[in-house]
């Protein structure tokens, strides 16, 4: 049935937010909750505001994350000729749930008899990571950064003109960095590393006094775990952008979990061709989604202009300026308006790094 204020939807409700969700427990929150999170999760228009606000006032108490149903928009219909359909069927989970099975997604099966949509959860331990090159924003930090930059940068081009010079330039620097970048990558086990070693110090420190060696030392593991929790940050961080967050708050767990969502709901798991096969492997659905944007697009060999280009274009203007070389001034100033967590090209050196 649709969402209603009955006095059994009125007691689930109260019965859900007086729940104790803690931070360090793995909860999913499964099923039919009879709720949806907004008027969009109708297929018509009308639907009851307020019943969107009771529901995403509980979600945000709990703190719940959402995983999200892919390739259905909705898993409720009133099964007439013209059906209403609704969003009736939520899954949620915890933030721990999240960061510990981050590959966790909705996948909708066949519905038979039932009006709701049956799905199943499937649960992984981790995300596939792209290939592309992405600049960390905390490689600068990090000693050898600057060295690597410069040895790369300076190695001999053989080419002629500015930009296939500067190309090459930054196509070696990606390689190199990423090849450098594998030795500092690992941050979750430096950081257990770390942790280990203050453990076992300040476990010596119950049974005697730490020599000032030993002190010193356990100084400079919590000083060196202190920067590794901060490249942690600034590495999520950048990966959920959400320009309301400050910076500088303790938001790791935070960002990981969105960043994490992001990638849930931007994910494409399978697909399906004209003759009903379903793929899912990376470089099939990339031939799929190329093959059908081409074929929307076309292809011609012998391209007309359609448009009277006279009637468009004033040729009485002067277009000198636009042959002029750019000058340095600029230049300087497009480099400090660029934003530096954005990457202005494919290659991946976001601003900070230019």
């Amino acid at each position: 049935m649709a969402p209603c204020h009955e006095p059994l939807c009125s007691e689930f409700v109260r019965w859900m937010r007086s729940l104790d969700v803690n931070s360090v427990d793995h909860w999913p929150f499964v099923g039919d909750f009879n709720f949806y999170c907004s008027l969009e999760d109708r297929n018509r228009p009308g639907g009851n505001l307020n019943d969107t606000l009771i529901f995403n006032d509980v979600i945000g108490h709990l703190g719940l994350i959402e995983i999200p149903l892919k390739g259905r928009a909705f898993t409720w219909s009133n099964m007439q000729q013209t059906p209403l359909l609704e969003q009736l069927d939520w899954f949620f989970t915890s933030v721990n749930w999240t960061t510990n099975f981050p590959n966790t997604l909705a996948l909708p099966v066949a519905k038979t008899t039932s009006d709701h949509v049956p799905c199943k959860v499937s649960i992984g331990t981790s995300i596939p990571k792209s290939n592309i090159f992405r600049f960390e924003n905390f490689w600068p930090e990090h000693p050898g950064f600057f060295e690597v930059v410069q040895a790369a940068w300076d190695k001999p081009v053989h080419k002629t003109d500015s930009a296939s010079v500067l190309s090459a330039k930054l196509k070696r620097l990606r390689y190199d960095l990423k090849y450098w970048s594998k030795r500092i990558s690992n941050l979750s086990l430096l950081i257990q590393n770390c942790n280990k070693v203050i453990f076992y110090m300040d476990c010596l420190e119950d049974c005697r006094s730490l020599t000032n060696a030993e002190w010193n030392f356990r100084v400079i593991v919590k000083k060196h775990l202190c920067t590794l929790l901060r490249y942690k940050k600034i590495y999520w961080q950048k990966r959920y952008t959400v320009n309301r967050i400050k910076f500088g708050d303790e938001c790791t767990k935070f960002f990981h979990a969105m960043a994490t969502v992001s990638f849930r709901r931007n994910s494409i798991p399978s697909l399906r061709d004209d003759h009903g096969n379903v793929v899912t492997e990376h470089d099939d659905k990339a031939a799929l989604l190329y093959s059908a944007f081409k074929g929307r697009m076309g292809v011609t060999s012998q391209p007309q202009m359609q448009f009277n280009l006279q009637d468009l274009i004033n040729i009485d203007v002067d277009l000198s300026s636009l042959v002029q070389p750019f000058l340095r001034e600029e230049i300087d100033s497009l480099i400090r308006k660029l934003p530096l967590d954005k990457a202005p090209g494919p290659d991946g050196f976001n601003g900070l790094f230019v």
